[in-house]
């Protein structure tokens, strides 16, 4: 909520804000003379302060003189100004100093004599289509990113938020010469606009709102506006009701093209600061503003509704030819390779770009999806101001646009007017916290063993010379607990107070972000943007991310699952214990630091809070860590035999409750409000003795901590003891960890489909969703049901399968052989059958082998039976035994190896050239059943009356066997053979939905030996094999 303060205090405040005011003051005069002075007022901030769960705002108006309290006799009222914009200087002129005596600007130290308006009235005046007071629309790029600043050394102080998207600097008032000018309005210009602004209300919404005041006894009403196409107001509904002096503005009850109107039962129709603040909010939403009284007989618009520039539309045609062989993209970058498919697929975006609506386009491996998505986004940007977010699944594509496409499209479409501009923008833990980073050093000896306290000097060099600070440009990745204490955390960040503001990497980035063309984030921070705007019900403003209305989802078939997580709850026992840990462990931590801290003053006060910490805190800390040890050795025990373990409504009658677990949570959860209370009451104490920068961030970690194991108290409940009447979840106890058991606990939503829809893609005006993998069989039908996208109305415009570039029938050979058992009906028959195949294609081959598994179990059996088989000539590489990048990168190296890999090797792998020339494709990669989230929606499509087999197991398959499957050819060069050695794809119905979506490779099926020698003859053919 934002609360006015009275005119007194309001003129105390300090000049600042994106948008700023000139407010006339009447200075002390001589008699028979009246002076006015101007003054910069108060800044509007464009976002307002809030208050309460209701997330809004409180309007207030200036009271009229005698009622209640009046304004001060010092201080003069606010009269109407019209904004005069001027031509602003040329590079050849003179100085920013208006031209001596030009009537047409006010300096400093003009006098200006008040016309006759009426006393505390604040009357609108249009010129040029605007209105007195109307914030002028930014370039529709924006959405705008709300920026901190920090106070200016040897000047004013600067506003506490300015706009990236358009920063608008404090120049001095002598010197407004390239600013709008602002002119004394006579009384009988306000009142003509007076006249005229109040006939825009229909009758019937006059009568309305008249109504409407009078049942709420002449308190205020604020009430949501439609407008006709003449600018006329002929609808109205009320939005909320308040008091005699404030009533809420509630975030996002009017849409874009709506007005928010309330009265000031005063009849004084002066916008209050808190006005001025949510008409600001709000016109950057689409959203204008007025003032009635309570008879309403006069309206004050405040700001108008901004009207939408017209957009530049693309031409598609024009689009696709710079990705012609002789257009720019081709030309700056030297060698390109003309692709039909990727100037097709740039045409279908950039009608997106100009209709709006949602574009599915499976790109086919080959098609350079990201030049045919970002060329667009690009010219979009250039042509109309506008950003897009363009978010990915891996690191890898993300460091593949960042690093190299962008850069080159970047200079192959630059203009004399226009460079592109693109930034990364990462989850704030992946920055390092200056300030957090010095605290840590500072207090090192009581907060880490010695190794880490190496480990954190050897991050602050770093961070000395990083340019980005981003963990992935760390080359020594430090543990977890150093980064823990180290990386920045949004609820921590002291903002412009922090002396490191201005070299902060997270801010640097996103300002970067909020200047960008193009943004490039991942989904799993996409998915925390949306979580925040929906616990917030902010969709105008910046969140995790800037605002934005194009929205490009590459690797689109992972949203669903990575929107699931980030929407609900994961408690992990090794988290908990690190949060405990960060308090204190063995003599070191925030708490002992603290102590320490204490005890260096003598007073009454550090002495108690001192006692305070080490016995009210300390034994509040022993609490929690002896009932989440019992509780999650509760929670191991019943994990034993079966891991994950799904948690339906029986789990409420299992006997682990019995045995402890409802004793031990209770406990836990009391134990971790001790702390909280403990650590609020300790800071609130020093807060007012000792305000040193020093101990505030330490006791900013404080309540970092206590606020993480309040959100996992949060989490625990919701696992294990939800509350009723909730939405419907799916929820799951996991063992993890190989040495030492790691337990795990978690919710989340079971069905993402209509919060996605009307979240997401109902709310941006342009959604592509690409991947080499969308269409299960030739049908976008399962991925549209996931993602709600099938929902009425339903806002796709295009489906489109681009087809590869790639002559799969020369350059690929696919086998299925039909003599191995089957998976499921012999398991060792069928890794026999494995074992066998790896070996007879090792030698056909020499190696240079990929063997793609659905489950770790299998991988183990088959690295077990071929291990001492191959001999040296062909390096064993086993997933599990290195990590992953360094795995493909001495497989890419050594030309010859063979790699074994599960889930994360099914995708994202890149592996162009000979080194990689057979891909074996163990089983079809059907999910587990029985895992939790997917037991839980088989559930859920039974319930449908659907067969949860064919209408969600198939088409997942379909798309992991499609996302194997090309990890073999990716360049027209590459040749190999694929072999599937799992015989239900064409003995079960299924099977022909799935091989429907493969590429159209030459395809031999039958007896291993006959698979086996046409592999033989196409490697001859090509010059692959062991050298005779």
């Amino acid at each position: 909520m934002h609360g006015d303060r009275d005119a007194g205090s309001r003129a105390r405040r300090r000049a600042g804000g994106h948008r700023r005011l000139l407010r006339r003051r009447h200075a002390p005069r001589s008699p028979g003379r009246r002076q006015t002075r101007l003054e910069p007022g108060a800044g509007v901030h464009r976002r307002a302060r809030r208050a309460g769960s209701d997330g809004g705002e409180l309007l207030r108006h200036r009271r009229a003189p005698g009622e209640r309290a009046g304004p001060p006799p010092a201080v003069g009222r606010v009269q109407a100004v019209q904004l005069q914009r001027e031509d602003r200087p040329g590079a050849g002129d003179a100085g920013a100093e208006p031209p001596p005596g030009d009537p047409r600007f006010l300096r400093a130290d003009d006098v200006v004599r008040a016309g006759a308006v009426e006393a505390g009235r604040h009357r609108a005046r249009r010129r040029r289509g605007r209105a007195v007071g109307e914030v002028h629309p930014r370039r529709p790029r924006e959405g705008h990113l709300d920026l901190l600043r920090r106070p200016r050394p040897g000047g004013p102080a600067a506003s506490d938020r300015r706009s990236a998207d358009r920063p608008v600097a404090a120049p001095a008032f002598a010197r407004l010469s390239s600013d709008p000018q602002q002119r004394a309005v006579s009384g009988g210009q306000e009142a003509r606009a007076q006249d005229v602004s109040v006939e825009r209300l229909a009758p019937a919404v006059r009568e309305l709102l008249r109504a409407e005041i009078r049942a709420a006894h002449g308190r205020e009403v604020s009430f949501v506006g439609g407008l006709d196409g003449n600018g006329a107001i002929v609808t109205a509904r009320v939005a909320a009701r308040g008091t005699v002096d404030a009533v809420l503005a509630l975030p996002g009850i009017a849409q874009r093209g709506e007005l928010l109107l309330h009265n000031h039962p005063s009849g004084v129709l002066e916008p209050s600061g808190a006005d001025l603040s949510v008409a600001a909010r709000l016109h950057d939403g689409g959203v204008g503003f007025g003032i009635v009284d309570n008879e309403v007989t006069e309206l004050y618009i405040v700001v108008e509704v901004p009207r939408p520039r017209a957009a530049a539309r693309l031409d598609a045609v024009a689009i696709a030819g710079l990705l012609s062989p002789r257009g720019a993209a081709a030309q700056a970058l030297g060698t390109f390779e003309d692709r039909p498919s990727q100037r097709d697929m740039a045409a279908y975006i950039a009608d997106a770009y100009n209709d709006g609506g949602v574009a599915l386009l499976e790109a086919g491996t080959g098609v350079g999806k990201s030049f045919a998505y970002l060329v667009p986004a690009l010219a979009w940007a250039r042509a109309n101001g506008e950003r897009t977010v363009v978010s990915t699944n891996t690191i890898n594509l993300q460091e593949q646009l960042v690093g190299k496409d962008l850069p080159a499209l970047a200079r192959a479409l630059a203009t004399g007017e226009h460079t592109p501009t693109f930034a990364l923008l990462k989850g704030w833990r992946n920055y390092v916290c200056l300030a957090r980073l010095e605290q840590a050093r500072g207090a090192a000896g009581s907060l880490f063993e010695t190794d880490a306290a190496a480990e954190l000097e050897a991050v602050a060099a770093w961070a000395g010379r990083s340019a980005d600070g981003s963990l992935s440009d760390l080359a020594d990745e430090p543990s977890d607990d150093v980064w823990d204490a180290v990386a920045a955390e949004s609820d921590l960040c002291t903002r412009l107070k922090c002396p490191h503001f201005e070299r902060c990497f997270v801010f640097q980035a996103r300002r970067r972000a909020a200047e960008a063309d193009v943004v490039v984030v991942n989904h799993h921070l996409l998915a925390s943007d949306l979580a925040v705007r929906l616990a917030s019900d902010n969709w105008l403003e910046a969140a995790v991310l800037p605002p934005y209305r194009r929205l490009i989802l590459d690797e689109a078939h992972h949203l669903e699952d990575v929107a699931a997580r980030h929407l609900g709850a994961q408690v992990s026992q090794v988290g908990v214990q690190r949060l405990l840990g960060r308090l204190e462990r063995g003599g070191r931590g925030l708490l002992p630091t603290l102590t320490r801290e204490l005890a260096e003053r003598e007073d009454l006060l550090s002495a108690a809070s001192r006692d305070l910490v080490t016995k009210g805190l300390g034994e509040a800390l022993r609490s929690a860590r002896r009932w989440a040890d019992e509780l999650f050795a509760h929670l191991a025990r019943r994990t034993e035999s079966e891991t994950p373990l799904r948690l339906t409504e029986a789990f409420a009658e299992d006997p682990v409750w019995a045995e402890g677990l409802g004793v031990a949570l209770d406990n836990l959860l009391v134990a971790f409000d001790r702390l909280r209370d403990g650590v609020e009451t300790v800071a609130d104490r020093l807060a007012l003795d000792d305000p040193a920068e020093r101990k505030a961030q330490l006791l900013g970690e404080l309540r970092g901590v206590v606020r993480r194991l309040a959100a996992a108290a949060q989490g625990l409940t919701a696992a294990l003891r939800p509350a009723p009447g909730g939405g419907p979840a799916v929820r799951w106890l996991e063992r993890r960890g190989r040495r030492q058991a790691n337990i795990l606990a978690a919710a989340v939503p079971l069905d993402l489909a209509p919060l996605l829809k009307e979240s997401l893609f109902d709310r941006v005006e342009t959604v592509v969703l690409t991947s080499a993998t969308l269409a299960a069989g030739r049908e976008f039908t399962f991925l549209e049901e996931r993602l709600g996208l099938d929902r009425p109305p339903s806002r796709v415009s295009v489906r489109e399968i681009l087809a590869s570039p790639f002559d799969f029938p020369s350059q690929c050979v696919f086998g299925i052989p039909t003599d191995f058992p089957e998976p499921r009906d012999d398991e060792s028959g069928h890794d026999a059958g494995v074992a066998r195949a790896l070996l007879d294609l090792a030698h056909a081959s020499d190696g240079g082998l990929f063997c793609l598994f659905t489950s770790h179990a299998a991988l183990k059996r088959t690295a077990q039976a071929i291990d001492g088989r191959i001999g040296g000539r062909w390096p064993l590489l086993v997933q599990g035994t290195a990590p992953r990048d360094l795995l493909l990168r001495r497989f890419r190296e050594l030309g010859s190896a063979i790699l074994l890999g599960t889930d994360s090797f099914w995708e994202g792998v890149d592996v162009p050239g000979r080194a990689l020339r057979v891909l074996i494709l163990a089983k079809l990669p059907f999910r587990v059943p029985t895992e939790p989230l997917t037991a839980a929606r088989l559930e859920r499509l039974s319930e449908q009356g659907l067969d949860g087999f064919t209408h969600y197991l198939v088409p997942h398959a379909a798309l992991k066997l499609k996302q194997g499957f090309g990890r073999l050819i990716r360049s027209k060069s590459d040749v190999g053979a694929v072999v599937l050695l799992d015989r239900r794809v064409v003995t079960k119905r299924y099977g022909a939905m799935i091989l429907e979506g493969l590429p159209r490779a030459s395809r031999v099926v039958g007896p291993w030996q006959e698979v086996l020698e046409t592999c033989e003859e196409f490697f001859a053919r090509h010059g692959i094999g062991a050298p005779a």
